[in-house]
């Protein structure tokens, strides 16, 4: 999955661009990936509490291979704009499980490693798949990188199907799943105002990023191939780091690794824009790769260390909701800085947010991993 997803990352904002002309539609394009993320986090929280994880993961697989297949075929760009949706809502149904299975599966104080490790695994899709799609759009199109997508996510989806247990969370009381979510809404609304601003600033800041490196690799004159090498290289800075960072979360706890994260963030969106070639728009995507390893799983590790036991699916549907406010956001955001003022202002205005949400993290945002122990039965 972490092959596809990736190279979608890169192929839609370039494929719009080429369809359009315009940076605005290839940020309204993230921005309706995002918002299908947005719109099928809760549904998706509810649906793995009530037919458990394999399930979810499957069909989340499935229809984003389907997904993919009819993008292939999309030549118009309201075609496009109308399959980027249910691409997002099948990317927050499989996210949705694995984030349900490891939070059951494992102790708080395995689950920086177990999270990061899985995190890890999406950063190696990351290298690989903006590589690959970056290629095969440059030798055969974008259609033919498409359909390699879908092919590629159509067997994480066989695989999913013949080896991933069925785990179900733990039952939830026999009451409406609307009155549910309103309960955890008002009484977990201090950590949703607090972790979540936490939590949509850091997501804020990956999806801006993952939208403007294309967007400034055309801007200075790079092919999609140039620019799918630039995000590997980024990529590999942020998958070598997977592991150690797990263990400074689950040694030191989550904030250890998550201020210097956010430090790094906005230095690599403030260089973003000084981009004016290969090399310049190589060392700005390197610092955001740093940057983004740094606190690899971090937004989901909080959401575990705080979700209550009994209704975690839905208070996990809740918190992907809210942090991918930021997925949705970023994208919308920058095409609107963008058609109003320039990228370069986008890069800047975000990098002013990313700050704003460390000020929180650092000095009002208690570290969860002792609370995630404060929950948890001794072993």
């Amino acid at each position: 999955m972490a092959v596809a997803n990736q190279a979608m990352l890169l192929l839609l904002p370039l494929y719009a661009l080429e369809l359009s002309g315009s940076a605005a539609y290839a940020a309204l394009i993230m921005g309706l990936r995002g918002f299908g993320i947005l719109l099928f986090d809760v549904p998706a929280g509810l649906l793995v509490s009530r037919f458990g994880d394999k399930w979810v993961l499957f069909w989340g697989l499935a229809i984003l291979a389907v997904s993919m297949l009819f993008l292939a075929a999309a030549t118009e760009q309201w075609v496009v704009a109308l399959f980027v949706v249910p691409l997002g809502a099948a990317h927050a149904a499989w996210f949705l499980g694995w984030l349900s299975y490891i939070t059951d599966s494992c102790p708080p104080g395995e689950r920086g490693r177990a999270t990061s490790v899985l995190a890890g695994i999406q950063r190696f899709g990351a290298f690989a798949g903006p590589l690959a799609g970056g290629v095969i759009a440059a030798a055969f199109g974008f259609p033919a990188a498409f359909l390699v997508g879908a092919v590629v996510a159509a067997v994480a989806a066989l695989l999913s199907f013949f080896f991933t247990d069925n785990i179900h969370p733990a039952k939830p009381a026999d009451t409406s799943h609307i009155k549910t979510i309103g309960r955890i809404l008002v009484s977990n609304r201090k950590i949703f105002s607090t972790a979540g601003s936490v939590a949509l600033a850091f997501q804020l800041m990956r999806a801006t990023r993952q939208l403007l490196v294309p967007l400034f690799g055309v801007i200075v004159g790079l092919d999609a191939a140039t620019i799918g090498l630039i995000y590997a290289l980024s990529a590999a800075v942020d998958m070598s780091l997977f592991y150690p960072v797990g263990i400074v979360m689950d040694r030191w706890g989550r904030k250890w690794a998550g201020i210097p994260s956010i430090l790094v963030f906005v230095l690599g969106l403030i260089l973003l824009p000084f981009s004016d070639g290969f090399y310049t728009l190589l060392g700005a995507g390197l610092i955001l790769g740093l940057a983004n390893g740094l606190s690899v799983g971090l937004v989901q590790l909080i959401g575990m260390d705080l979700s209550p036991p009994e209704q975690r699916g839905q208070f996990l549907g809740v918190w992907r909701l809210i942090s991918d406010v930021g997925w949705v956001g970023g994208p919308l955001l920058a095409g609107v800085l963008v058609d109003v003022l320039s990228l370069s202002a986008a890069s800047f205005f975000v990098a002013g947010i990313g700050f704003v949400g460390g000020l929180v993290f650092l000095f009002i945002v208690p570290d969860t991993l002792h609370i995630a122990r404060g929950r948890s039965p001794p072993p």
